[in-house]
């Protein structure tokens, strides 16, 4: 078992009241069983280090979860950004019998047939991270207004009211989170003119892909004095070293430990890039097997625990708590000295957290 550093979890949520009678909760179907629960985690990529993490860490809990006889069984199936793929392990899961089906989806559409039958057989289906909109689930992501929130923030402490003009890449459009976070960050700009987009592009947040995209906006000669950008930020900074450009006066977040690395490297001697880390944990799907196997045991979610969204589906929020700024980077590059610099800074719910969530 991989060993996870330890970071206190703090959730902050908010509940609408739904259901009928009165009900002050949600729960799962009727108790069929408290235990040996067959579960089953479908990722639409492994193609970067985030999504990796976040089935090595579904599968920590899972195999700690076999140990002690809760799960009897755990697959990870992977359709590779194939859509149809995707709905083929989806209907696999479903006839296979699985008990608890985790899916971070590579869209918001498609899987309605597959959410239907999931549904019809009594199965708890959680979308984790890109939350499905599909009403009668209950889904779990981190809070990415708070995620975004933080990163612009930061933003405008350092600049204030100067005018700056940002590179600004996102990941995946259509994603939920990228949705999210594109909503908060067009509010922050227009409350803050004095930032202007000077070139926007998506990096899929790949390594690779914000390198050569970075490469590019330097080739083309475009003047920039921030950059805001879901995550990827190696590579970008790569780019730059690369090409021998001017550093960004400041760059948002990226959980990979090599990111704080180029930046302790970088602001060896002075400052010369300041910088927001927040964490978006690719923990969140642990965190989700954690709540889905309380659910599957018929546990009724506590008054406050839910939000219910726009499409009728109840959410848990984890708010991100874990930062690293030049002031703590030391400690930081401390905190995380044993692992690789692929390694992602990563925490999720202790066991002791989720049952907090339920009666």
């Amino acid at each position: 078992m991989r060993k996870i550093l330890t970071v206190m979890l703090v959730l902050v949520l908010a509940f609408a009241i739904i259901g009928c009678g009165g009900s002050s909760g949600s729960k799962g179907p009727a108790v069929q069983k408290t235990s040996g629960f067959k579960v089953a985690s479908i990722n639409w990529t492994n193609a970067h280090g985030w999504r990796i993490t976040y089935e090595a860490q579904i599968k920590e809990v899972a195999d700690a979860y076999i140990a002690s006889g809760l799960i009897s069984e755990f697959q990870a199936f992977c359709p590779n950004q194939d859509p149809a793929l995707e709905v083929q392990y989806f209907e696999q899961c479903i006839n296979d019998g699985y008990d608890i089906i985790l899916v971070n989806a590579g869209g918001s559409t498609g899987l309605d047939a597959c959410f239907e039958k999931a549904l019809a057989a009594g199965i708890i289906v959680i979308p984790v991270d890109n939350l499905y909109p599909y009403a009668g689930v209950v889904g779990v992501q981190t809070d990415q207004g708070i995620w975004a929130g933080k990163n612009f923030e930061a933003m405008i402490k350092h600049f204030g009211s100067a005018p700056t003009k940002l590179l600004h890449f996102s990941g995946i459009e259509g994603t939920t989170g990228v949705g999210l976070r594109g909503d908060i960050w067009d509010r922050y700009l227009k409350e803050n003119p004095n930032f202007q987009i000077v070139y926007s592009n998506s990096h899929g947040w790949s390594q690779t892909e914000s390198r050569r995209l970075m490469g590019e906006v330097i080739a083309s000669g475009i003047e920039y004095d921030a950059i805001l950008t879901e995550e990827a930020c190696v590579g970008i900074l790569q780019a730059v070293e690369e090409a021998g450009a001017k550093y960004p006066k400041f760059i948002s977040s990226d959980e990979e430990v090599g990111y704080i690395r180029m930046l302790d490297r970088i602001n060896k001697d002075s400052p010369v890039v300041d910088f927001f880390v927040i964490e978006n944990p690719p923990g969140i799907g642990a965190s989700a097997l954690k709540i889905a196997v309380r659910m599957a045991q018929g546990k009724e979610f506590k008054p406050g625990v839910l939000k219910e969204d726009e499409n009728g589906a109840m959410v848990a929020y984890y708010a991100p708590s874990y930062t690293v700024t030049p002031a703590t980077l030391k400690d930081a590059i401390e905190m995380w000295k044993s692992f690789p610099d692929t390694e992602q800074m990563s925490t999720f719910l202790t066991d002791a957290d989720a049952d907090a969530y339920f009666y």
